[in-house]
């Protein structure tokens, strides 16, 4: 009896950290009451124009949200917090991306978006347990071949930059199985990024693509495929190589026709097409997209 009392005894143990772990703290003065028992804390939209250094009390903390803040800079204090894993930096003012995080080498999770960086610093690749990485909607007029050092990444975000080209060095980024790249500059891709083999989600919407690159529908584990808002005015025969695609966005192109090669794609459950005002359907691909348009 005393050993099932025991064992009782450290299940509910077990279960209150499990749920300390998750909570989370959202007040910096809530969680300074009990330091130690603080893994996650959100100051998300709290107008902080300074990184507040009594967050380095938090020894246990993994996930740091500062988001929608007015933050400047990163103090060299933020190196102290050793079990982070998980950063948001997004929507503040930084202008270029801070060397002091670039020292967080937990961090398996990083959000940068909605700043002001113009290029990525090469101490990046000091983050070698980096599996989410976001650089949405700063200025970003070139991804360098450095970053094929972050082998860890499984999904990268660069919507919204000034990116006119993808180095062919992307490839070694095998472990990607998401990348989102709309609203840059793109006329086409490297053939290299054909041997990203794990590649699920792939986002090329509003560039400038009047041709789909060769590469695309090499990807035959792709189950997302945004093209949307580019310069299209046909898709390959190819396409019906991404036999795995349940999702496809071509709104607002100038396609004319689709191949009939698109009725392979028999896991597609959903094709956006609005907005290709001459586009013509023969009539088995007219009945295969019949209740999949959207």
């Amino acid at each position: 009896m005393k050993k099932i009392s025991i064992a009782l005894a450290l299940l509910v143990s077990g279960l209150f950290v499990s749920a300390q772990k998750d909570k989370v703290y959202s007040s910096l003065e809530e969680a300074l009451k009990n330091p130690a028992e603080v893994y996650i804390l959100s100051l998300h939209n709290t107008k902080l124009a300074e990184f507040p250094e009594s967050i380095i009390r938090l020894t246990n903390l993994n996930s740091l949200d500062l988001s929608n803040n007015k933050l400047t800079s990163i103090p060299e204090s933020i190196t102290q917090i050793k079990n982070l894993t998980e950063l948001d930096l997004s929507n503040n003012r930084l202008n270029s991306i801070p060397e002091t995080i670039t020292k967080l080498r937990t961090l398996t999770d990083l959000d940068l978006s909605s700043n002001n960086f113009y290029f990525i610093p090469g101490t990046i690749t000091n983050l070698i347990n980096l599996q989410r990485l976001y650089f949405n909607n700063n200025k970003l007029a070139s991804f360098p071949d450095f970053m094929a050092k972050l082998t860890t990444l499984q999904e990268l975000y660069l919507y919204g930059n000034l990116l006119p080209v993808i180095p062919e060095s992307i490839s070694k980024l095998s472990n990607l199985t998401e990348i989102g790249l709309g609203g840059n500059l793109l006329t086409t891709l490297p053939e290299s990024m054909s041997r990203l083999t794990n590649l699920k989600y792939l986002a090329l919407s509003y560039n400038r693509l009047t041709d789909v690159p060769p590469c695309v529908t090499k990807l035959t584990r792709l189950i997302v495929l945004d093209l949307n808002g580019n310069q299209l005015i046909s898709l390959p025969e190819s396409i019906g190589n991404l036999t795995y695609l349940e999702e496809l966005y071509l709104e607002t192109n100038k396609l004319t026709s689709l191949p009939e090669s698109i009725t392979n794609l028999k896991k597609l459950t959903s094709i956006n097409l609005k907005a290709n005002l001459s586009l013509k359907l023969s009539p088995s691909v007219k009945n295969f997209i019949g209740d999949k348009k959207i």
